[in-house]
């Protein structure tokens, strides 16, 4: 049985795993924060749908995946991106997301009105965070004005087939919090209608870092790979792999450049300055690019000590 997708997901939960005998794999216990890896999971589903658990020193256990999610008090979008790796007796069940819909109010910015005073606020706005009218096109920004989304910036995501898999919806007048993103799983590629995936990629935290990257950058819309996106990395022709998360997240960046060196990725840290992607510009940042360091196991270990 191949649990490779599952496991990974778990990765990205619990941490690196050590494999052990009949399926088992070992990971360092949330619940007693042992020092050695002690919590022991059984990846082979049995017939029953059921992954047996137990930490060795303190006890905790249970029977699936979901016993296990519900006592670490994973966050539900979480729990149903790796459930949906879970096999259910002798086929493997995948949760459909809901079905995702830009907002009824959405306008297109490319073909508002040059006399519309709330578009031109936006276009101001985004221009003053290094947009172009072509950025406006290329991406299919807009915006709406009323609903439930109004007063924001639409940057909507599609997948390779063209059909819409996310949006980010951003204030542009500072009246709302900043985002505020439809309800709906996170286990997207963001804007992989726009991926090469025969050439490097660039894995940026949010849309404004990927567009002012302007080649083949991913934003993982926070501090970890998806599922989707880990599995289809896996599954590519890709060799190159570009890290380049903010300053306050060189942890996450190094988790995630030790999952994809494990797995056989050259992998280049970007290391920014105080300034994101989208703040320093696309000359100075294509800079850092070049002057990247490739991270094997032992830099990885060592940064992660130094931070």
């Amino acid at each position: 049985m191949d649990y490779t997708f599952l496991l990974g997901s778990l990765e990205n939960l619990l941490g690196k795993s050590h494999k052990r005998a009949r399926d088992n794999h070992a990971f360092h216990c949330p619940f007693c924060n042992h020092r050695k890896p002690k919590l022991e999971i059984n990846m082979a589903t049995n017939e029953e749908g059921k992954n047996f658990w137990e930490c060795w020193v303190c006890q905790t256990k249970g029977r699936t995946i979901r016993s296990l999610l519900k006592q670490l008090n994973t966050p539900k979008d979480t729990a149903v991106d790796i459930l949906k790796y879970v096999p259910r007796g002798s086929h493997i069940e995948y949760k459909q997301l809901s079905i995702i819909e830009l907002p009824k109010e959405y306008q297109p910015l490319y073909s508002a009105s040059t006399t519309s005073v709330v578009a031109n606020l936006v276009r101001k706005y985004l221009y003053e965070r290094g947009l172009t009218d072509n950025d406006f096109i290329k991406y299919s920004i807009g915006y709406c004005t009323t609903g439930d989304y109004g007063g924001r910036v639409i940057f909507p995501s599609y997948t390779e087939s063209g059909t819409l898999n996310y949006f980010v919806a951003r204030s542009y007048d500072g009246n709302f919090f900043k985002y505020k993103n439809p309800e709906t799983s996170k286990d997207i590629i963001f804007y992989e209608n726009l991926i090469n995936w025969n050439a490097p990629i660039i894995l940026c935290e949010g849309v404004f870092d990927a567009i002012a990257i302007k080649r083949n950058a991913i934003p993982i819309l926070g501090k970890s790979l998806s599922l989707s996106l880990y599995k289809k990395i896996l599954t590519s022709k890709l060799t190159d792999i570009y890290i380049a998360l903010d300053t306050d997240a060189q942890t996450a960046a190094l988790n995630i450049a030790e999952k994809l060196t494990s797995a056989g990725f050259k992998v280049y840290l970007i290391e920014l300055p105080d300034k994101d992607p989208s703040e320093m510009g696309f000359k100075n940042f294509t800079k850092l690019v070049q002057n990247a360091t490739e991270l094997d196991f032992s830099k990885i270990m060592l940064q992660k000590l130094n931070l």
